[in-house]
Order: structure tokens, then C-alpha cells, then sequence
């Protein structure tokens, strides 16, 4: 098998592509931005991860119940103008759930009640192509009270199961009696002036990768959770918000915590940089003159539902950096070659 040397690529961010977009979750995961590479494709052409370049060409789509109340703490905590948290209203969990959402949808749209179930079905995976009248009709009688109780609903608001809402409103209420994670989402200087602080900033970059005579142009993107800046201290801050069924105390265990069992570190160094570069850019933010800090939040979804703020080392990050740099440079192997050649890289 042909193999490919990791040394004979060079990678150049492009300082004058960057920049900061407010931008909603709904454009951001658009087809617009679709194909632009982001931390988490990366995963899916990491080999260590299961990733492979198949893989990465067509990314899984999927959405588990661990996603559905991690997205719902982010946002009620995050973005607290955009998103309400709708009461409980005896919304199924799980993809019965996701089925009864989908039909209510279709079925304002104006299709019949069995093919908005159908469709429902199809696109939640839930019982496809095996919707007995049995099925059919414990899904009418766990939606239609559901059905009812969400129809005066704005639009905004975030609608759980109700298992799921005490999660949520556990979660929630743990970071906000959390004063250091508070402090550090919205920190203030000595005369209590707010330093700024930015949360879910989409910023974009291209970065140009050669390998030998080739030059190819890869755009990323990516969504902060937060960020904060003390220019008169000269202090940038990079902190992200991750729920965990696990204890918030486990996380940055070597051996079986999620820093490291999801490369989150991968995630700290890429982000970490670019938005440094960023801020070079734009505040005149230098390595040598400023302090750079990364942080994580952590809030478990388990009871007791504690939640902490850890540190991410510099030794962290140079793993993060090794590991991305390589994952840039396949992918741009795999664009300029095609995704169906087979090489070893070294």
C-alpha cells in the first residue's frame, strides 16, 4: 500500500479569510456551510475514532436522546434570548417522540393523518415499514393530548419530554448556582465593569494545505460556546459547555473520561487557535504578550446533577494541535486524490 508522509504537507492558515458571523444554528448546519470542514467531521476521518475518508464524504446523520438534552441545556443557557423552555405537556420520549413531532408537522402542512404518521415513522426511524393498525394507533393516543397541549406554542420554545425536562431544568439549575462556572461565563474586573463575554460565535477560516506540488484550499467552521476578552489585562478565554450522564468529576479522567474518550481535546486546540488568530486580527492579541486560558464546563445529567470548571492544560492542546494538523492533512490528501484511494499515512 502506497504510503503518505504526514512531513511532506505543510499547512498555512489564511489570516485575511477569517472572520466572526452572528449566525443561527439553523444557517450555520445549512447546505450552505454543509461541506466545510468542523472539528466534529474531523472525528469521521480520524482512523482512531472508526473514522475512515469514506466515512467523512458521507457523514452520519443522527440524533440520540444525550444530544437532544445537551442541546437544550446550550441553548437555555447560552442563548437565553432565542430559546424558551416550553412546560411540561406529556410529550412522548424518545423516538415515539420524535415520530409524534414529524406527523404534527406534516400534518399542519396539511397531509392526511396517516401519511403525516408515515412520514413521521420514515424520518424518526420509528417501527419503518412495520406500522401495524396497533402501532398506529398507540401513536394517536400517546400525540393527540401532546397534540393539543403544543398547539399554542410561539415557536422559540424548546419542547422536551417530561422526563427529559427535569434533566434539563436540573442541569441548568446546578450551573447557575455554579458561581466559578457563572464568574467564568461572565467575568468582571475588580470594579465589577463587565469584561466582554460572546456566546455561540461562528467563525469561519480557510486554511491552504500543500503537499509537494499540489495547493489545496480547506474552509472550517466553527460555533464557540463562549469566549471572553479583558483587553486591559490582556487575557483571552476560550470555554465550552459539555453535559455528561457521567459524573462532572470523572471527565478529565485519563483512562475513561470523556476529554479523552471524545478527543475533546482536539476541540480545545483547534478552537483555541483560530480564535487566537482571530483576535490577532482584530484586537492585536499576541502569544507572547497576552494570557490564553481554555476552559470546560461540565454538567452532569445524572442526579445529583453536579456540575465543574476544569482547566485545560497547554500539554492538552499540543495533542490537540498533533491530532488536527494530521486529520487537515488527510483530508486534503483525500481532496486533491479522491476518496476511494488507498495509502497508509506515517
Amino acid at each position: 500500500m502506497k504510503e503518505i508522509n504526514f512531513k511532506d504537507f505543510k499547512v498555512i492558515p489564511i489570516l485575511d479569510s477569517i472572520k466572526r458571523v452572528d449566525m443561527s444554528d439553523e444557517e450555520y448546519f445549512s447546505k450552505t456551510y454543509r461541506n466545510y470542514v468542523s472539528n466534529s467531521r474531523l472525528k469521521n476521518i480520524n482512523p482512531v475514532e472508526g473514522g475512515s475518508p469514506n466515512l467523512y464524504k458521507n457523514p452520519p446523520h443522527f440524533s440520540t436522546q444525550s444530544l437532544v438534552v445537551g442541546s437544550a441545556v446550550h441553548e437555555r443557557l447560552l442563548q437565553p434570548e432565542s430559546f424558551e423552555l416550553a412546560p411540561k405537556m406529556g410529550r412522548p420520549s424518545a423516538k415515539l417522540g420524535a415520530c409524534i413531532d414529524v406527523a404534527i408537522k406534516f400534518r399542519k402542512e396539511g397531509h392526511s393523518i396517516y401519511d403525516s404518521i408515515v412520514m413521521g415513522s420514515n424520518i424518526a426511524d420509528y417501527y419503518v415499514g412495520r406500522l401495524t393498525d396497533t402501532k398506529i394507533k398507540t401513536i394517536l393516543k400517546a400525540g393527540l393530548p401532546y397534540y393539543f397541549a403544543q398547539k399554542n406554542l410561539k415557536g422559540n420554545e424548546i419542547v422536551l419530554s417530561d422526563a427529559d425536562y427535569d434533566t434539563v431544568t436540573a442541569c441548568i439549575k446546578s450551573v447557575e448556582n455554579n458561581k466559578e462556572i457563572i464568574n467564568t461565563l461572565h467575568p468582571e474586573t475588580t470594579f465589577g465593569d463587565k469584561i466582554p463575554s460572546y456566546n455561540e460565535d461562528a467563525i469561519f477560516m480557510d486554511y491552504a494545505v500543500m503537499y509537494k506540488d499540489r495547493v489545496i484550499i480547506l474552509k472550517y467552521k466553527m460555533k464557540i460556546d463562549n469566549w471572553t476578552i479583558d483587553t486591559e489585562n490582556k487575557i483571552l478565554t476560550l470555554n465550552d459547555l459539555k453535559t455528561s450522564y457521567k459524573p462532572a468529576a470523572w471527565f478529565m479522567n485519563p483512562e475513561y473520561g470523556s476529554m479523552y474518550h471524545y478527543h475533546y481535546y482536539r476541540q480545545f486546540a483547534l478552537y483555541g487557535d483560530i480564535l487566537q488568530l482571530y483576535c490577532m486580527k482584530e484586537y492585536g492579541f499576541t502569544p507572547k504578550t497576552w494570557n490564553f486560558k481554555a476552559n470546560v464546563l461540565v454538567v452532569s445529567t445524572s442526579d445529583p446533577y453536579e456540575s465543574q470548571r476544569f482547566s485545560i492544560s497547554d500539554n492538552l492542546i499540543k495533542k490537540g494541535r498533533r491530532e488536527y494538523m494530521q486529520l487537515l492533512k488527510r483530508v486534503a490528501y483525500y481532496e486533491m486524490f479522491g476518496y476511494d484511494e488507498e495509502v497508509k499515512f506515517v
